[in-house]
C-alpha cells in the first residue's frame, strides 16, 4: 500500500511539473510569435516560414552592422554566407536527371556548366547563359546551383551558369562590389557571353541559338548585355527576366513606396538598398537619405530620360513626379553612372529596344522591381514587340531559389517550372 500511494505520490509530481513545463512552452511559444510576426498581405505565400526567415535575416544584417562598427569583420560578408547558409547549402544532384556538371574557365571567368547526357556529342545546342542575382553583392553559382540545376533540367538545354558573385573571390571569378566596382562585373560577363557568341563551335554550341537570362541583378547584367551584343551584331536568341532590375532612376515607382517602407522583403530594404549603391560607386560615397526622393537626378535628367519609364503612360496612373526640382548637387555628380545604359537598361530609346529578340519576362507581385517590370512589358507591347509576360501575384522578390532545405517554398517549385516550360514553347 505504502509503495502505491509513493508512487501515485511521484507520478502527481511529474505530472505538475509537466504541466508548468507545458505552460511555459506555451508562453515562450506566444512570445516568439509576438517577436517574429510582422503584418504580411494576405495572399503571401507560407507566410510563417517566410516571417521567421524575414526576422532572422534582419537580426543578421544588424549583427553585421555592429561588428562592423568593431573592425571584426564585414557587414557584406555576414550576409553573403546567410544566403549561402539559406539556399547553397541544399544541393540536390538526380541520377534520373542524367546531367552532366562541371566547371571551366571561359575568358578567365568561373564558369559551371549543366549538360544533358543526350546531347554532349552533338554539335550545334542550344545553350542558356544564365547570370544570377544578388543585388551585384551577393550570391555565387553555389548558391544558385539548385535553381540552374533544375532549370537545365526541364529545359534540357545547356546551361552557362556565369560566377557573378561569390563568398571566396580569386582571380577567375567574376569582380563583384565592393572589391570591385561597377562595371567590372558587367565587363566579365560582357566577355564570356562574347567568347560563346564569337567560338560557339569550341563549345559544341549554335551561336545562333543562344538565350540570355538572369535573375534580379542578373537580369539587369543579361539584358545589359544583350544591348551591348547586338551593338556589335550578336543578337540572342531569346531573353528570360525574372524580376530584372532595370532602372535606377525612379525610386519613388509604387511598389518601391510599398514594399520598402514595410520592410517585409528581408535584407532588400531601405538602408540596405543604399548600402548598395554605395558599395557599386567607384569611391565608396556616403549617400543621403534623400537618394530614395530621387535627390541624385537633375532637372536636366529628369526632362530626358522620364519618357522612358512614364507610370502615367505606362502603368496608367497617376504618379507624382516634380521635373522641376533640382536634385542634391554631389549625388548628381557620383551618382551618375546610376543612369547609364549600363545600369539602366530601361533608360535606351524605342530604337534600341526594337533590336532586342522575343523576350520572355516574370515578375512578382511582392517586390520593389514590379513596377519597372510592368513599365518594360508595356513598352515594349506600345513597341509590337513580341513578349511573354507572366506575373506570379503570390511570390516574392528571389522566391525561386528556395527549392530545397527546411527554407523551401512550394512557389520556387512552381516559378522554375513555369519558366522553364515558357522557354520551351519558344525553343
Amino acid at each position: 500500500m505504502t509503495n502505491t500511494i509513493n508512487i501515485q505520490v511521484f507520478m502527481a509530481i511529474i505530472w505538475s511539473d509537466l504541466q508548468v513545463n507545458i505552460h511555459s512552452l506555451k508562453y515562450l511559444f506566444v512570445l516568439l510569435i509576438g517577436i517574429i510576426y510582422q503584418p504580411l498581405p494576405d495572399n503571401f505565400p507560407q507566410p510563417w516560414k517566410y516571417r521567421f526567415l524575414s526576422y532572422w535575416a534582419h537580426r543578421i544584417d544588424q549583427l553585421g552592422f555592429y561588428c562592423e562598427q568593431m573592425n571584426l569583420f564585414t557587414r557584406i560578408n555576414l550576409i553573403r554566407n546567410l544566403h549561402y547558409l539559406s539556399i547553397g547549402l541544399f544541393q540536390k544532384r538526380h541520377p534520373e536527371c542524367r546531367l552532366k556538371v562541371y566547371d571551366r574557365k571561359i575568358a578567365n571567368v568561373h564558369v559551371r556548366i549543366y549538360e544533358p547526357e543526350e546531347s554532349i556529342d552533338h554539335e550545334e545546342k542550344t545553350t542558356i547563359i544564365y547570370f544570377h542575382g544578388g543585388g551585384f553583392l551577393l550570391g555565387s553559382i553555389e548558391t544558385y546551383d539548385q535553381a540552374t540545376y533544375r532549370m537545365a533540367n526541364l529545359t534540357r538545354t545547356t546551361l552557362f551558369a556565369v560566377e557573378i558573385f561569390t563568398i571566396e573571390i580569386d582571380q577567375f571569378r567574376y569582380r563583384l562590389a565592393p572589391e570591385h566596382r561597377f562595371p567590372s562585373g558587367l565587363e566579365d560577363c560582357l566577355s564570356v557571353s562574347r567568347e560563346l557568341f564569337e567560338n560557339g563551335h569550341n563549345y559544341k554550341i549554335n551561336s545562333n541559338r543562344i538565350i540570355m537570362s538572369g535573375d534580379s541583378a542578373g537580369g539587369n547584367l543579361a539584358l545589359v548585355v544583350s544591348h551591348l551584343l547586338i551593338n556589335v551584331g550578336h543578337t540572342p536568341y531569346l531573353l528570360s527576366l525574372l524580376y530584372p532590375s532595370l532602372q535606377f532612376f525612379d525610386f519613388t515607382l509604387p511598389s518601391y513606396r510599398t514594399y520598402l517602407k514595410q520592410n517585409i522583403l528581408g535584407v532588400l530594404n531601405e538602408n540596405n538598398l543604399v548600402s548598395m549603391v554605395s558599395l557599386l560607386s567607384e569611391n565608396e560615397i556616403q549617400i543621403t537619405s534623400d537618394f530614395l526622393l530621387n535627390s541624385h537626378l537633375s532637372i536636366d535628367d529628369k526632362t530626358k530620360l522620364y519618357p522612358f519609364i512614364d507610370p502615367n503612360k505606362y502603368l496608367s496612373i497617376a504618379h507624382d513626379f516634380n521635373i522641376s526640382h533640382e536634385g542634391n548637387e554631389s549625388l548628381i555628380k557620383d551618382l551618375k553612372y546610376l543612369l547609364s545604359p549600363l545600369m539602366s537598361p530601361l533608360l535606351v530609346s524605342d530604337e534600341q529596344l526594337l533590336k532586342l529578340p522575343t523576350i520572355l519576362l516574370f515578375t512578382t507581385e511582392f517586390d520593389i522591381l514590379r513596377d519597372e517590370g510592368f513599365i518594360f512589358a508595356s513598352r515594349l507591347n506600345s513597341l509590337n514587340k513580341t513578349i511573354y509576360h507572366h506575373h506570379f501575384s503570390n511570390a516574392f522578390h528571389g522566391a525561386h531559389a528556395f527549392l530545397y532545405g527546411p527554407l523551401s517554398f512550394e512557389i520556387a517549385h512552381h516559378m522554375i517550372e513555369h519558366t522553364a516550360q515558357a522557354i520551351k514553347n519558344h525553343l
